[in-house]
């Protein structure tokens, strides 16, 4: 509890029954300090009656109606099922949530003087998301449904191989197609008829994807990227990590960080994606070791601990 005197922001994601059980809920901490902002980030709020459930990832984002529309491409959307979001969308979503009411908190808290309790819905968060679906529901449209390949739905946008892996490349319009096949040089199978339009490509994009696939397949990914780019259809590599390392705008900007761990050594890191004021990049400092701070937390400057204390604390492995 000394912890949170001098605190300004507390994040937490237990279920709403759990902190007030150990005498740590809102009401409690307020009491001690009143200009704490406590922010609780759960799956369905603090209130309502699927606040005490427990759920993960792949719930919220079906409960949302998210996987519902962006399940991923299948070919009978009646009968098959929808399938789990990429990575751990549910989550990242709700965090962001929690990250931007924090910092409104925490600006509300100039006016008013006092902290407040954030209550953040993960299922809430995500649910804004298919923003389109519901506009047209309200609005008395009919349900759309699930879609089948994501790709071909959206009029050529798709992934194609390369000699050094994939790039992506979307010529939707009928102006970028005809500089694409530009690009292509001029394919005789680009005269066909059952190419010739937007909706026609659309229709036979089983015919059309191969075609694509063997004039990729013969360059890098790189240069697909630069042949696309010099004529303004929009392309882009499908980059690895190992691309990341020698991108020519990261190598610009400096983004790679050497930092030197006293454990690990030395290793490049991502830098912050921020700049400030004078244009240079946030300085990285390497992870702490195992109780590196404690002296900072728990001593004189933190809790208030006594040196003697800590040794004492030490010396029955509590810290």
């Amino acid at each position: 509890l000394q912890l949170v005197d001098g605190a300004d922001l507390l994040v937490e994601s237990y279920l709403p029954s759990y902190l007030p059980s150990i005498g740590l809920g809102y009401s409690q901490l307020h009491q001690r300090n009143p200009n704490l902002v406590v922010t609780s980030i759960t799956p369905f709020g603090q209130t309502g009656p699927w606040a005490g459930y427990q759920a993960n990832n792949l719930i919220v984002s079906n409960l949302s109606g998210h996987s519902r529309e962006h399940g991923g491409a299948v070919e009978n959307t009646e009968e098959q099922p929808p399938l789990q979001l990429a990575a751990h969308q549910a989550d990242f979503v709700a965090g962001l949530a929690g990250a931007t009411a924090s910092m409104l908190a925490l600006n509300r808290r100039r006016g008013t003087g006092e902290g407040c309790h954030v209550d953040v819905s993960g299922m809430e968060a995500l649910a804004l998301l298919p923003q389109t679906t519901l506009a047209e529901f309200d609005l008395g449209y009919p349900a759309r449904g699930r879609r089948k390949d994501q790709a071909v739905r959206q009029a050529l946008v798709t992934l194609l191989p390369c000699r050094d892996g994939y790039v992506g490349i979307s010529p939707r319009q009928q102006d970028q197609w005809e500089r694409f096949v530009e690009v292509m040089d001029s394919p005789e199978w680009a005269e066909e008829a059952r190419f010739a339009t937007r909706d026609s490509r659309l229709e036979n994009w089983a015919d059309l994807e191969p075609l694509l696939a063997a004039w990729t397949s013969g360059y890098s990914k790189e240069e697909v990227y630069r042949k696309a780019q010099a004529r303004r259809i929009p392309c882009f590599p499908l980059n690895t990590a190992a691309d990341l390392f020698t991108s020519s705008q990261f190598q610009a900007r400096e983004f790679f960080t050497e930092v030197e761990h006293p454990a690990a050594g030395t290793l490049q890191y991502p830098g912050v994606p921020i700049r400030l004021g004078s244009g240079k990049r946030l300085e990285l400092t390497p992870a702490p070791l195992l109780g590196q701070h404690n002296r900072e937390v728990l001593g004189e400057e933190g809790l208030g601990l006594t040196p003697e204390e800590l040794v004492s604390l030490r010396a029955q492995e509590i810290i």
